[in-house]
């Protein structure tokens, strides 16, 4: 029998990895459409466990199921934590959920490159945006995406990983720009009760606000550059 060459077994290796990571994706977002009518804050709650580790641990898991799936809206895992836990633990957990959050969709785009560029821009033709706000600092580009908060948290994710957004800019950066979601909407969670309290309000209203002045500063942005042009 001819000996396979040690390249070619290692292409074989590379070839059935990339088929098993494949299936398995291809089972959990399966598994995301089965259940995608449970992936509610009410159904988030109803099947997270009563003690607080496992509980935790349950949230993030989740969070790393919402970087590949469409059908599970993270604000929902933001406001569950705060109905879980106090209010310290329960940014904790979304900070740490958050976290991976943004790395798995990163590391698949930047794994992709160009193929994931492409895939992104023929799905989300506005994604062609993005490119025209990246500016020398990786820091700041990324910041400014994660308050604007208009653009798929997941789609995002991959677009800078697939352009080469350097990781040590990006994850601090994702985090700071998704704080808010993981301090403001705990509180709303925890406030559920009465959607009218002060403290559901004065949330929202601050979200709200973020959101607001991260659009004014990306309009006046695209402004400029157009001048410039």
């Amino acid at each position: 029998m001819p000996r396979v060459s040690k390249t070619a077994a290692d292409r074989q290796h590379l070839r059935l990895a990339k088929v098993l990571v494949g299936l398995v994706w291809l089972a959990i977002i399966a598994l995301c459409l089965v259940h995608k009518d449970s992936f509610t804050l009410e159904g988030i709650l109803t099947y997270t466990p009563d003690k607080p580790l496992l509980a935790a641990l349950v949230l993030v898991a989740l969070f790393a199921v919402k970087s590949l799936s469409v059908f599970l809206y993270s604000g929902f895992l933001y406001m569950a934590a705060g109905v879980l836990f106090p209010l310290p633990a329960a940014i904790a957990v979304n900070l740490a959920g958050t976290a991976v959050m943004v790395t798995l969709p990163y590391l698949l785009g930047q794994k992709l490159g160009g193929r994931a560029v492409e895939y992104i821009l023929s799905r989300w033709p506005k994604a062609a945006a993005l490119h025209d706000l990246r500016c020398d600092s990786d820091f700041f580009f990324v910041l400014l995406i994660r308050l604007l908060n208009v653009f798929s948290l997941d789609m995002v994710s991959a677009y800078m990983g697939a352009v080469g957004v350097k990781y040590r800019a990006y994850l601090p950066a994702s985090l700071l720009g998704l704080a808010s979601m993981c301090v403001l909407f705990p509180i709303m969670g925890g406030s559920l009760a009465d959607v009218r309290s002060p403290q559901f309000l004065l949330s929202a209203g601050i979200h709200l606000a973020i959101m607001l002045v991260s659009c004014a500063v990306f309009y006046l942005r695209q402004k400029e550059k157009t001048h410039k042009q």
